[in-house]
């Protein structure tokens, strides 16, 4: 197989070269990667229980730290402070 690069067209050099543009890419087979596994799956599952306890462990400290911790002052929710 050889590509024409002056005529950008694609050329098996069997004499093929006066298909169509859709019937010489119709010829070109389809790319199909490899798969490329980055990360194990060991460490997927402990970066995903990492994960998880991290959120965990926010969701409580958000509990602990919850709104009975602040008072409300009913007598500054009535103060009139004027304008400005």
């Amino acid at each position: 197989m050889k590509i024409d690069t002056q005529g950008m067209s694609y050329d098996t050099g069997k004499g093929d070269g006066g298909l169509t543009l859709e019937e010489q890419r119709a010829r070109i087979p389809p790319f199909n990667p490899p798969k490329l596994n980055i990360i194990t799956d060991a460490l997927k599952i402990e970066l995903k229980d990492l994960i998880n306890e991290v959120l965990d462990e926010r969701e409580h400290q958000k509990q602990l730290n919850g709104p009975y911790d602040f008072f409300e002052d009913d007598e500054a929710e009535n103060t009139d402070w004027g304008t400005y």
